[in-house]
């Protein structure tokens, strides 16, 4: 509904939007009518900034990030004063020394300040060798800054070259593309041309003057880390560390836990002659006539031994293998040990017990031989036990004695490792950076030059006119929704139910009524030409015809007329009420209330008596009589009684027993009687009279709008209970009502 009422809205006023629309585009077209032809040149040249055509010189492939940062980058400079001031120096020589310029001064422009104070042979100098040097016209210098105004005389100057040109990255290539769009074919292929190789020269000097500063501190970073180096290993000399310092206590780490390896096979083998020299002397023994049983239980012992032997020499060895730090195989190993040694004291055999027997005296001589062997093997290894352990300990010494300088020694060999990896990084950069400045890769390549175009550019004259007329259509529908939703005012019904919450009996559509009279048209008396007008009288009957029939149908006979704040339309509501009442033959009684602003009683041209009727004792008529005596009758049926007016209320002014103690008794005479009652926003006259009447009708103007004292006003109709009879908007617009209904 709300966009319906908006539309409705726009149609209404559809000739003044498509009138501003029109109006803009006229102004457009006749401004736009002496707008001089344009002709564009254009130049692409590759960048190399996404593909690398050229030999590279490290494994760098194209960042596609990065290359946007480039372009960037390019545009930057290549629109910057730096480039565009080299661009003005080409193009004022040009036109300063050839016989066919670019540009031709206009006589006022010749005779101005600026072209009169500069000295032109001096001015060519100048900007030759700003041109030569790459320097910019300081706008500090006087002399320099009369040469800037000259620039801007002819157009040359940074913001003029600025505004016709465009550099830009060609869609998604590697390309970029120079745009230059002037009044002069020749001047747009000029200074495309001539743009690009600056840029280049430019660029070229930037480009080699950073490269060599990079180059110098890049060399020394590199002299600065050598010497650093330098004093590293200095302090590794000087501290008696050689560089196969930490191989050497290797070497002696791995030499100790072979000799250990070797200690233990000493030991094995020491303790394997021991066993057999004890056997060879257990058969010495025997071959002296011991006992048979003896020999049995020698065999047995034996067996024991090489078991206890071999578990000893396997604990040894797990020892061995997990370096000496596990204490529970150390702990096993001694055991096994103890074992051991303790069984091979137990079996050695006793000589007292044996006796010499009668044995071959060739097998004693033998065995006897072989125990002075097993007696030579077993001293050798005994001699050889005591040279492994010596060396052994020889060795342990020196490692504990290198132990004490191991922490300040990998200190230092770490900060010379350190210091090392430093300079070869730096010398790296150094070599990347010289063999980068001595290739002096240029990708820039110009692809397509500038030529003079033929014909001139099309001419966007039809879009600015349609785009004028197009943005004042657009703007002025825009203003009129803004002024739309701005307006607070109740103009439809549906605006009043959402706004005032009262109950809406009937509307009433807006009457010019200057010159016309008001009875007439209610009585469809008067009659009009204008089909316009016809209608909206017709429908101004009809409003009054339906207010008619609610309050007949409401019972109430006594209606006081009230409103929030004045020119509501109070005054001409309750005389065409009473026209249209009158016409069903309805007697009709108008009181003047209003004392404040009695235009009723100026209106209806009523005698202002009210404040003189009274009941009067010494009188014997009624007071219905004395109002039907005093009555100003307006019309058929129709009477009126007015008042003289003034700063007071009804309780100051009126009589204790006034006549509108007495309204009952005049229903007896009259259908119904009309009370105006004054604004309550201002006054409080109105809710005075509400305790002489049977009903309240608030008027409301379709223009009015609500504010926070009309919001406390409304809350008196709302508690009126069962005397509130309805709201009347009034003063409605017909279009309004229809795009409310």
């Amino acid at each position: 509904m709300d966009f319906l009422y908006l539309l409705r809205i726009l149609l209404k006023r559809k000739w003044l939007i498509v009138g501003a629309g029109m109006a803009a585009a006229v102004i457009a077209y006749v401004l736009t009518m002496g707008q001089p032809k344009k002709y564009r040149s254009y130049a692409q040249f590759s960048t190399g900034f996404t593909i690398n055509d050229e030999v590279k010189i490290g494994n760098d492939n194209a960042d596609i990030f990065a290359a946007d940062v480039k372009f960037n980058n390019v545009i930057a400079t290549m629109t910057s004063p730096s480039v565009v001031s080299l661009l003005s120096y080409n193009l004022i020589l040009h036109d300063l020394q050839s016989s066919s310029p670019f540009k031709h001064l206009s006589p006022k422009q010749l005779q101005s300040p600026v072209y009169r104070q500069v000295n032109q042979r001096q001015a060519i100098e100048i900007y030759r060798n700003k041109l030569n040097n790459m320097t910019q016209l300081a706008s500090s210098n006087t002399d320099e800054k009369n040469l800037l105004e000259f620039l801007s005389l002819y157009g040359y100057d940074y913001k003029s070259l600025n505004s016709i040109l465009l550099v830009q990255r060609y869609q998604h290539t590697d390309y970029m593309e120079i745009d230059c769009i002037s009044e002069n074919p020749d001047l747009s292929a000029y200074i495309v041309n001539t743009l690009f190789p600056q840029f280049l020269r430019y660029y070229k000097g930037v480009r080699s003057s950073k490269s060599n500063e990079s180059i110098d501190t890049l060399q020394s970073l590199m002299d600065k880390k050598k010497q650093e180096l330098d004093a590293r290993n200095k302090a590794l000399v000087d501290a008696g560390v050689t560089a196969d310092m930490n191989d050497e206590n290797s070497s002696n780490r791995e030499t100790v836990n072979n000799l250990i390896s070797s200690l233990t096979e000493a030991q094995s083998r020491q303790t394997q002659i021991t066993y057999d020299l004890q056997k060879v002397n257990q058969r010495i023994s025997n071959l002296s006539g011991g006992p048979a049983a003896t020999n049995k239980t020698d065999n047995s012992i034996n067996d024991e031994l090489v078991i206890l032997r071999r578990n000893m020499n396997d604990a040894y060895q797990a020892w061995l293998n997990s370096g000496k730090t596990d204490a529970a195989l150390e702990k096993k190993y001694e055991n096994l040990k103890t074992d051991y040694q303790a069984k091979v004291a137990s079996s050695q055999p006793n000589i007292g017990s044996s006796t010499p027997s009668s044995t071959n005296e060739e097998t004693r001589s033998a065995l006897l031989l072989k125990k002075g062997d097993l007696e030579a093997d077993l001293k050798a290894a005994n001699q050889t036990i005591d040279d492994i352990q010596g060396r052994i300990n020889a060795l342990k010494g020196t490692l504990s004695k290198d132990a004490s300088k191991s922490a300040m020694v990998e200190t230092l060999i770490k900060d010379a490792e350190l210091a090392n990896r430093e300079y070869l990084a730096a010398k790296q950069k150094y070599s990347d950076a010289v063999d980068i400045t001595s290739s002096s890769v240029n990708n820039f390549r110009l692809i397509i030059g500038a030529q003079p175009a033929i014909d001139p550019e099309p001419s966007k004259r039809l879009a600015i006119v349609g785009m004028a007329g197009a943005s004042a259509f657009i703007i002025t529908i825009l203003v009129l929704v803004l002024l739309t939703y701005l307006d607070s005012s109740i103009k439809t019904p549906v605006i009043f139910s959402k706004t005032v919450g009262l109950k809406l009996i009937s509307l009433i559509n807006f009457m010019n009524l200057k010159a016309k009279d008001l009875k007439a048209i209610v009585t469809t008396r008067e009659t009009t030409v204008d089909a316009f007008d016809n209608k909206r009288h017709n429908q101004f009957r009809e409003a009054l015809r339906k207010l008619r029939f609610e309050i007949e149908h409401s019972g109430k006979k006594i209606l006081l007329f009230a409103s929030t704040k004045k020119g509501e339309g109070k005054t001409t509501l309750i005389q065409a009420l009473s026209y249209s009442l009158s016409m069903s033959k309805k007697n009709i009684l108008i009181i003047d209330t209003n004392f404040c602003n009695p235009d009723l009683t100026a209106a209806l041209n009523a005698d202002p008596i009210l404040e003189k009727i009274h009941p009067d004792k010494t009188n014997s008529r009624s007071i219905v009589e004395q109002v039907r005596d005093a009555a100003t009758k307006v019309g058929d049926h129709i009477f009126a009684i007015g008042s003289e007016g003034g700063d007071y209320t009804p309780s100051e002014v009126l009589p204790r027993e006034n006549l509108l103690h007495h309204l009952q008794a005049l229903t007896a005479e009259f259908d119904y009687i009309f009370l105006e009652g004054p604004p309550l926003n201002d006054f409080t006259d109105s809710k005075e009279l509400v305790q002489y009447v049977d009903g309240v009708i608030a008027i409301f103007s379709a223009n009015h709008i609500i504010k926070q004292i009309d919001r406390q006003s409304m809350m008196f109709f709302n508690e009126l209970n069962g005397k509130f009879v309805g709201a009347v908007l009034n003063m409605v617009d017909l279009e309004d009502v229809n795009t409310a209904s």
